[in-house]
C-alpha cells in the first residue's frame, strides 16, 4: 500500500496551513526532518522498497530524492531518531527484523553514510536519544532482550555499550521526559506492565508499573506545569494518568476510547491546548485540555 509523508506550508496571509508537497512510499514507518547548513532533508523509513532521504530543491520548490539508504543494512526499519552531537549530524534507524542491523548514519557534507553498527539480530523496536549527566546517550529497545544503553565516547567518536535496563523485556517504545529537572523514562510494553523509571545514581530505577493491554504507546506530555502520561490500548479504553507531586507517581485521571492509538501529540495556541491522538484503525481524535475552577 502506498502512503505519503505530507508536507504543509504555513500561509501568514491566509493564516492557514495548505498542502505543499508529499513524499509517496510503501508502508512508511517514520519521517524525520533535519536542517543542515540551511538545507532541509527528510529521512523516510519504509518497510518495502528501501528507505530514502529527500532534499528540498529551492528551484523546483519541492522535495526530491537525494539519497538511498542501503537495503543490505536496513531491512525492516521500525523507528528513526535524528540528533546533533557538537557540530555533527546523525540519525539512527532501529531495525526490527531477525537479521536486522540497527545502524548509525553521519552527515559528511555530501550525504549521510553508515557510521556505526549498533545492534545485530536483536529485532530492535525503538531508539531514543537523550542527555544523561551532560553526555549523549542512546537507548535501544528490543523484542528479544532488555533495553540497552549506549554512551557517546568523545575519544573514540563512537557510541559505546554502557549497560542495560534490567527486568524490561519486550519493550516496544521508549520516551524520556523531565519533571522539575528529574529525568524519567516511559517504557511501553504490549503485554504486561508498562513502566516509569527515574534516573538516579548512575542508573534507572523503576518507580511505577502501569498495567498494559495491547499498548503501543506510553506518551508523556504536559500543559501548564501539569504532567500526564497517555497509555494507549488496542483492546480497551486508553488511560490518561496525572502526576501526583506529593507522592511522586502518576494517578489514573481519565479513560478515553481510541481505536488502536499510536501517538499523542500536543498542540498549543495562545489560549487553548489540544492533544491529537492518531489511530491505526480509526480516525485521529482531538481532545482539548481544560482546567475547571471548582471553587466558584
Amino acid at each position: 500500500m502506498s502512503k505519503s509523508c505530507m508536507i504543509f506550508q504555513w500561509d501568514h496571509i491566509e493564516m492557514n496551513f495548505r498542502t505543499y508537497d508529499n513524499i509517496t512510499g510503501q508502508s512508511i514507518v517514520g519521517c524525520k526532518s533535519v536542517v543542515i547548513e540551511n538545507e532541509v532533508f527528510v529521512i523516510v523509513a519504509q518497510l518495502f522498497g528501501g528507505s530514502h532521504i529527500y532534499k528540498f530543491d529551492d528551484d523546483q520548490s519541492r522535495f526530491n530524492k537525494f539519497q538511498d539508504i542501503e537495503v543490505s543494512k536496513i531491512s525492516k526499519p521500525n523507528d528513526i531518531e535524528a540528533f546533533q552531537i557538537g557540530s555533527d549530524w546523525f540519525f539512527v534507524i532501529a531495525d526490527s527484523s531477525k537479521a536486522g542491523l540497527s545502524t548509525l548514519y553521519k552527515w559528511n557534507d555530501n550525504g549521510f553514510y553508515s557510521y556505526q553498527s549498533l545492534h545485530e539480530w536483536y529485532r530492535d523496536t525503538d531508539v531514543e536519544f537523550l542527555d544523561l549527566d551532560g553526555k549523549a546517550h542512546l537507548i535501544l529497545a528490543s523484542r528479544s532482550q532488555v533495553p540497552v544503553i549506549y554512551q557517546w565516547s568523545r575519544s573514540n567518536q563512537k557510541f559505546i555499550l554502557q549497560g542495560e535496563i534490567p527486568n524490561m523485556e519486550d519493550v516496544v517504545v521508549v520516551k524520556h521526559f523531565r519533571i522539575k529537572e528529574e529525568l524519567y523514562l516511559a517504557m511501553t510494553r504490549y503485554i504486561g506492565d508498562s513502566k516509569v523509571l527515574r534516573w538516579g545514581t548512575k542508573q534507572f530505577a523503576e518507580i511505577q508499573a502501569l498495567p498494559s493491554r495491547g499498548s503501543m504507546i506510553l506518551q508523556p506530555f504536559s500543559f501548564k506545569e501539569r504532567y500526564y502520561l497517555a497509555l494507549g490500548s488496542d483492546y480497551t479504553f486508553s488511560q490518561i494518568y496525572l502526576w501526583d507531586e506529593d507522592n511522586k507517581i502518576f494517578d489514573r485521571f481519565k479513560e478515553v476510547y481510541i481505536q488502536a492509538p499510536r501517538s499523542f501529540t500536543v498542540v498549543s495556541t495562545d489560549r487553548r491546548d489540544f492533544i491529537f491522538s492518531s489511530s491505526f484503525k480509526g480516525n485521529t481524535q482531538i481532545f482539548e485540555h481544560i482546567i475547571i475552577d471548582l471553587s466558584l
